[in-house]
């Protein structure tokens, strides 16, 4: 990779933990973002909370054990810190690694079937593998659990998805590999058997943007 990129590539990191996860935080006020991660019961895997815009909106009454899958160290400390800023650093365990290291959960007490929510919101769009995490993820879930996601997807807007493909030249390298135009609501219904699926598209409002969303949950076949 060209010097160029690899200096890009860095600072994207930088700039995703200290500038554009906060403003998707606020932006994901507007959306319904907290009533999903709140929707979040039971012993949960928390897929990728980076430096923990998410935990905050955690409904502790329902939760009982939460463990966050977060492989990029550089953003711990920042997640620790809003871990304990939100109350739950009794239940919330931050494991160093990704979701398809095995052994290092294991390790942690995660197993397969073990687990009765499953939460990305806006992880999808960076991991190196969508289909292969997808499928681990519902691995993890015990029969009739629940993975819930918020997660922004390529556009079926003509334009839109022409947009989409020219800001893919240089995105992923400004921000860490995240890449607008994956077909993420495709990924997760292949995952796994699913004995329901409530995914809801993108608004009318939200179709035509270079970035629209979907969200909902999907439900594990007993």
């Amino acid at each position: 990779m060209p010097f160029i990129f690899l200096v890009i590539a860095a600072y994207g990191q930088i700039a995703l933990a200290q500038t554009w996860t906060p403003t998707l935080a606020e932006k994901e006020v507007e959306s319904g973002v907290p009533g999903i991660v709140a929707s979040a019961s039971g012993t949960v895997i928390e897929i990728g909370p980076g430096s923990g815009s998410q935990v905050s909106r955690y409904d502790r009454s329902k939760v009982t054990k939460i463990y966050g899958i977060e492989p990029t160290t550089t953003l711990h400390p920042k997640l620790r810190e809003n871990i304990k800023k939100a109350g739950l650093s009794d239940i919330y365990t931050i494991i160093p690694c990704g979701i398809q290291d095995v052994d290092v959960l294991r390790k942690y007490g995660v197993d397969q079937e073990s687990f009765d929510t499953v939460l990305t919101v806006q992880v999808f769009c960076s991991i190196p593998n969508p289909r292969e995490t997808a499928a681990a993820c519902w691995r993890l879930l015990k029969p009739g659990g629940q993975l819930v996601v918020y997660e922004h997807v390529k556009s079926h807007d003509f334009i839109s998805s022409k947009v989409q493909a020219l800001y893919n030249i240089i995105w992923p390298y400004a921000l860490q590999g995240c890449y607008l135009d994956r077909d993420t609501a495709k990924t997760f219904r292949e995952a796994g058997d699913w004995a329901k699926v409530d995914l809801y598209p993108p608004t009318k409002d939200d179709a035509w943007m270079v970035i629209p969303h979907i969200a909902g949950r999907l439900t594990k076949a007993s």
